[in-house]
């Protein structure tokens, strides 16, 4: 049933146009160039309320069975999987026109797990899929400057993730997934950051800066401090039907994990993105956005599989 859930909700984002990376796309209502992965400045005007559906999808150059036994013969706990796939709702409203709230909740999917450990080295370990429930965020964007003759604006974000995602996920042979792989972390974590947007006539400029502080949550388990910094270059053609032309630089670093107090060497690491998008715009209200990240540096810790790509697909509506 889990699969036939995931396939349902694909469908439905593809019929609409739709989908998410590490963090939801920003949506302002307005009529504006904007970014699609990078945090932009802007704020909901008080009172308005939005609704994003996205969803990402992750191709991972997975291990052959023949390299793991060759890590594993090499002294190597090492684990690999196909893809990573993930659909996220999220609801954000207008508190003040320099406040905004959002809350999101994500249904996480990754495909064929599977293991090789260094005392069975000619023992591959297959345990299947992971699906369900991730944890909540909830965030808070408040607009400490704006200046409308210089057309400059900047945001501070903090918020936290909440422990509401599934953490007692089971493999194929009914055995419990390894925090890393389950939906929810089991851990609360605090994050901050900020956004800074300039405008020059049909075009945006965007940057921002987040960083989450991970804290030990579920098995023992913590899943390493995540910093995310993008750079965003949108250009905005009007019409009847707006687009936004988009060009993002989206990077991540992620600490290694520790599980029992023991760091884990084969995870973290630094990955940048060059990622083209556009963004469609029917009217103020309604839009869709796509974009497509190109892994052009990948620095990552031990024996890890590298991203091959990532597609992001979304449709908002702001009320």
């Amino acid at each position: 049933y889990k699969k036939t859930f995931t396939a349902i909700i694909t469908f439905l984002c593809l019929m609409s146009g739709t989908a998410l990376s590490h963090h939801a796309p920003g949506v302002t209502g307005t009529s504006q160039a904007g970014p699609v992965l990078t945090t932009s400045a802007a704020t909901l005007q008080k009172g308005r309320l939005a609704l994003t559906l996205h969803s990402s999808y992750v191709n991972m150059d997975d291990f052959s069975d023949s390299e793991l036994h060759g890590f594993a013969e090499q002294g190597n706990d090492v684990h690999t999987f196909d893809y990573l796939y993930s659909v996220s709702a999220v609801a954000a409203y207008g508190i003040t026109d320099d406040l905004t709230l959002s809350l999101s909740v994500p249904y996480k999917s990754i495909d064929n797990i599977r293991e090789a450990h260094s005392d069975e080295p000619d023992e591959i370990h297959q345990h299947g899929d992971s699906d369900g429930i991730g944890d909540m965020t909830l965030l808070a964007h408040y607009r400490f400057l704006k200046m409308p003759a210089r057309q400059l604006e900047s945001t501070v974000i903090f918020g936290v993730k909440v422990p509401t995602g599934q953490t007692d996920e089971e493999d194929i042979h009914g055995e419990r997934f390894e925090t890393e792989h389950q939906p929810g972390s089991g851990s609360w974590d605090p994050m901050i950051g900020v956004a800074v947007t300039k405008r020059l006539e049909r075009i945006s400029l965007d940057a921002d800066l987040r960083y989450i502080l991970a804290t030990e949550g579920s098995q023992d388990t913590d899943l390493g401090d995540l910093m995310n910094y993008d750079l965003a270059f949108s250009y905005h053609i009007p019409g009847k039907i707006m687009l936004d032309l988009v060009l993002e630089a989206n990077g991540e670093w992620k600490q290694k994990q520790e599980i029992d107090g023991s760091k884990d060497e084969n995870s973290g690491g630094h990955i940048l993105y060059l990622s083209p998008g556009m963004r469609v715009r029917l009217n103020n209200a309604l839009s869709a956005f796509i974009s497509v990240g190109l892994p052009v540096i990948q620095d990552l810790n031990g024996i890890q599989s590298d991203t091959n790509f990532r597609t992001l697909f979304g449709i908002s509506f702001v009320l």
